[in-house]
């Protein structure tokens, strides 16, 4: 049974709170013509735990994605396969929340799980029309891999506020 939740939505909240497993058998409609899932297949599967992390940690109203990063691809994932992917909030930002998400493979024959992809996703929480913004609670910090985990997030966000301003620039060279 799960622990008790505090219900202040304003309080901290541990990075384990968050964390999700979504698994699935692959199939032939989610291959490519050389038997290995699409990379959209894992993307989208990533981007589904991604938000239920992120739902568990702000534990209220809707998420939308701002940003996949850093997705990279390990192995080839083949039809047939278990795959399981994993997410955990690892950074809480004023109505932002970031997910480290991983991807793993174990083919039924040979049971024994495969790292085959990882990365990061950033989310916007919204309120329950899923029109406004709103703030989330803060991630908890308590141990020395908790300020690590949290110094490495604002750098990631750093490079991903950079990115979004490149990208904006190229949009009105583009056109």
């Amino acid at each position: 049974m799960d622990a008790p939740r505090n219900e202040d939505p304003t309080a901290p909240r541990p990075a384990a709170d968050s964390r999700v497993s979504l698994a699935i058998l692959t199939v032939p409609g989610q291959a490519n013509p050389f038997g290995t899932l699409h990379g959209g297949v894992m993307l989208r599967m990533a981007d589904e735990c991604g938000a239920v992390a992120a739902l568990r940690h702000v534990g209220r109203g809707q998420v939308t994605t701002a940003a996949m990063d850093s997705m990279t691809f390990l192995s080839p994932v083949y039809v047939g396969e278990r795959v399981e992917i994993v997410a955990e909030v690892t950074h809480a930002g004023r109505t932002s929340i970031e997910t480290r998400i991983e991807i793993y493979a174990e083919a039924l024959h040979h049971p024994g799980r495969r790292k085959v992809g990882s990365g990061y996703a950033l989310y916007v929480a919204l309120d329950d029309e899923g029109k406004r913004p709103h703030e989330v609670p803060p991630l908890l910090s308590t141990t020395e891999a908790d300020r690590l985990r949290d110094e490495a997030a604002r750098d990631r966000q750093a490079v991903r506020l950079a990115r979004r301003e490149e990208a904006r620039r190229h949009d009105r060279e583009f056109l």
